[in-house]
C-alpha cells in the first residue's frame, strides 16, 4: 500500500487508499550480481555528498546526500537521503535547529524505489513539509542498501535504527541547515520500526545527539504478529518474501532460494526488479504452500530472525508517542496494544493515542496535529510531562 501524498507505507498496493512517492519500474541496479558499497572512511553521519534539489517548495531547502552509516554496527557504506530546512530568513535557536529524523516505510528493495529517487523530486517528502514550516531540519534517509550501493536488509532494525541516527548526524554537518544536536525520531510503518531502533540504539551508538522524543506512527513493530496477521490478505505474501529478503541480507548464510519454490522464485524476481507495490500486486493469489518450501513464520531460520527485529526494539528509550488507527488491516491495533504493553514493561514513557476511524493509509493526516503539538513540547525548553499510559497499568490499557 502506497501512502498518500508521497510517503509510503508497509509496502506499496493499489488495492489500498495510499499513494506511492512516483518510482516506477525499476532498473536492474540492485540485482543480486551487483558489487557490495564502498567502504567509506570516516565518522558515521559524515558527508559524502550533497545535491540541492531544485524547486523545492516555498520556505523550504533540499539536498539529496549520501552520508556514512554502519548497518552492522562495524566498517561503513554511504547511505542517501534528503535533508530539508527552512528558508534563511527563520531565526535560528539557541543551540542550532531542532531535528526530526523520519524513516519511511516500504518502498522495496530495489534503488529505484529509494524516496531520494522519488519523481517529481521531494514527492516522498510532503508530509514532512508542515514539520519543516515550523522551523526544524527534516531529514529521510533511504536506509542503507536503498538507493545507494548493496542491498536493503528490509525490516532488518539495527541498520534502519543507525541509518535514521546517522541522518541526523549528517543534517549537523550540512552547516547551511544550522542544525543543532536535539532530535525527536518519526517514523511511519517500517519506519516505526525504524525509529523505534533508534531509539533503542540512541545512547550507546550516538551519545553527542540529545534524543527528545520518538513517535511511531501505524509501527512494523511486532514483525513476527504482522507478517501473521497480513496472511489474511491477499497479498500478504508479499509482504513475508520481503522479510524473508531482509534476513537473508543480514545473515549471509542464508540461501534463500532454497525455501522458494517456482512461484516463490517469480516473486523474488519481480522484488529485485521492481518496487513494493508492484511484488504485493504479483503475491495475490499466492500463499505460503505455494510460493516457500517452508513456513518461513514457524520454522528456521526465518522465525527466530523475525522475532529478533521485535525483541531489539523493545527496549527503554526515550519518551515515546505511538499513533494507531483501529481501522488499519497492515498494522492491526490489538498488535500495536501489545507493543505498547512491551515498551511499558521496559520502563518506555509511553503516549499511546488510537484512531478508531483511521486506516493505515489515513492515520498520517488523521494524527498530524497531534503530532506537531507532541513535538513541539518535546523541544521546549522546559517540556511539559508527557502522557504515560504505562502508568495506568496493563488492565486499564486494554
Amino acid at each position: 500500500m502506497l501512502l498518500v501524498l508521497g510517503l509510503i507505507s508497509l509496502a506499496g498496493c493499489g488495492r489500498r487508499a495510499d499513494v506511492g512517492g512516483g518510482q516506477g519500474a525499476a532498473s536492474s541496479s540492485n540485482a543480486p550480481e551487483s558489487a557490495g558499497p564502498t567502504q567509506p572512511r570516516g565518522a558515521p553521519g559524515d558527508l559524502l555528498s550533497r545535491e540541492i534539489v531544485a524547486p523545492a517548495p516555498a520556505g523550504i531547502r533540499a539536498w539529496r546526500v549520501t552520508y556514512r552509516s554502519r548497518p552492522t554496527g562495524d566498517g561503513g557504506v554511504p547511505v542517501s537521503g534528503i535533508i530539508l530546512a527552512p528558508g534563511t530568513d527563520v531565526p535560528v535557536p539557541a543551540g542550532g535547529r531542532k531535528v526530526v529524523s523520519f524513516g519511511h516505510g516500504t518502498t522495496g528493495i530495489q534503488d529505484s524505489c529509494a524516496p531520494s529517487r522519488a519523481r517529481p523530486p521531494l514527492a516522498a517528502a510532503s508530509w514532512t513539509f508542515p514539520l519543516v514550516r515550523a522551523g526544524y531540519v527534516v531529514t529521510l534517509t533511504d536506509y542503507a542498501g536503498l538507493g545507494a550501493p548493496g542491498e536493503h536488509a528490509i525490516y532488518v532494525a539495527g541498520p534502519e535504527g543507525r541509518a535514521v541516527l546517522d541522518a541526523a548526524r549528517a543534517a549537523h554537518a550540512l552547516t547551511e541547515t544550522e542544525a543543532g544536536r536535539d532530535v525527536v525520531l518519526w517514523g511511519y510503518s517500517q519506519g516505526g520500526q525504524a525509529v523505534l531502533a533508534a531509539g533503542a540504539l540512541a545512547a550507546g551508538y550516538a551519545p553527542e545527539l540529545h534524543v527528545r522524543g520518538v513517535v511511531a506512527t501505524a509501527p512494523l513493530a511486532d514483525l513476527p504478529a504482522s507478517l501473521a496477521t497480513l496472511q489474511r490478505g491477499a497479498d500478504g505474501v508479499g509482504y513475508l518474501l520481503l522479510a524473508m529478503i531482509g534476513q537473508s541480507v543480514d545473515d549471509p548464510r542464508i540461501d534463500l532460494d532454497r525455501y522458494l519454490t517456482q512461484t516463490g522464485r517469480r516473486l523474488l524476481t519481480v522484488a529485485r526488479t521492481r518496487c513494493a507495490d508492484e511484488v504485493t500486486k504479483s503475491s495475490v493469489g499466492s500463499s505460503i504452500r505455494t510460493a516457500f518450501t517452508v513456513d518461513p513464520l514457524t520454522r528456521p531460520p526465518f522465525a527466530a530472525g523475525f522475532a529478533r527485529q521485535r525483541d531489539e526494539i523493545m527496549r527503554r528509550m526515550a519518551p515515546t508517542l505511538i499513533l494507531q488507527g483501529d481501522r488499519d488491516e497492515v498494522i492491526r491495533q490489538p498488535v500495536t496494544d501489545g507493543v505498547v504493553d512491551r515498551l511499558c514493561g521496559e520502563g518506555t514513557t509511553v503516549d499511546y493515542r488510537r484512531y478508531p476511524l483511521a486506516d493505515h493509509g489515513s492515520i498520517l493526516g488523521t494524527s498530524m496535529n497531534d503530532l506537531m503539538g507532541w513535538v513541539a513540547q518535546r523541544f521546549a525548553a522546559r517540556p511539559p510531562v508527557v502522557t504515560d499510559i504505562c502508568a495506568l497499568g496493563a488492565a486499564a490499557r486494554s
